[in-house]
């Protein structure tokens, strides 16, 4: 079910598709065991997503992460760090001539309940490590990204957003998926984002 999130990078020339507009970030921690935490969820809404569309193909490896390009105009930069190092290859990319205002961040947010996302623009970390390491490599807050509610949370917090998904967790991430395919196609759309908060925070967004 993960492999693309790993897999090694094709060097023969891509094939013509739509511009590629928006980078898409899912953060999480890599490897089977962290696949199904809480932490990990935008990964795992981006990987339900992608189940039923063609594979992607692979564009640049960075020592840190890979560059994969994804149907819908869309690329995605997957780290193969940690969570709290997620802004490592971020910066390798945007090193590497990746404009940082086409960054869209996909993460975990406990703050949020589970079944409801937030569409920001910029803002603080919130006590996310991931978010907090790419701040700190970019440089700067104003980084896009999508929130994905996990609450309501329990302490110990590590041990939470660690944790498995209960079966009542995964009926809720099923609903999930057509408001985050709506999501997508609201933002491959949009040649701008002003007006994408707007539509996307509204509650009923995410409940139909």
């Amino acid at each position: 079910m993960w492999g693309w999130l790993t897999r090694k990078p094709q060097h023969s020339a891509p094939e013509a598709g739509p511009p590629l507009r928006w980078t898409l970030v899912p953060l999480g921690n890599p490897g089977d065991e962290y696949a199904g935490t809480r932490h990990n969820l935008g990964r795992l809404l981006l990987q339900r997503w992608m189940a039923a569309r063609q594979g992607p193909e692979s564009l640049r490896e960075f020592k840190t992460g890979t560059l994969y390009r994804l149907q819908g105009g869309f690329q995605a930069l997957v780290p193969a760090t940690y969570m709290n190092l997620s802004g490592q290859v971020c910066a390798e990319a945007v090193a590497a001539g990746l404009d940082p205002g086409r960054i869209i961040l996909l993460h975990d947010d406990k703050d949020l309940p589970l079944g409801l996302g937030r569409f920001r623009l910029e803002g603080s970390d919130g006590g996310h490590n991931g978010l907090r390491s790419v701040f700190q490599h970019l440089g700067s807050q104003s980084i896009t990204r999508l929130r994905l509610g996990i609450g309501p949370f329990t302490r110990p917090l590590d041990q939470f957003v660690l944790g498995q998904w209960t079966e009542a967790e995964w009926r809720c991430i099923e609903a999930l998926d057509a408001p985050f395919g709506r999501f997508l196609e609201l933002l491959a759309a949009a040649q701008e984002l002003a007006a994408l908060p707007a539509l996307v925070n509204a509650e009923g967004f995410w409940r139909t």
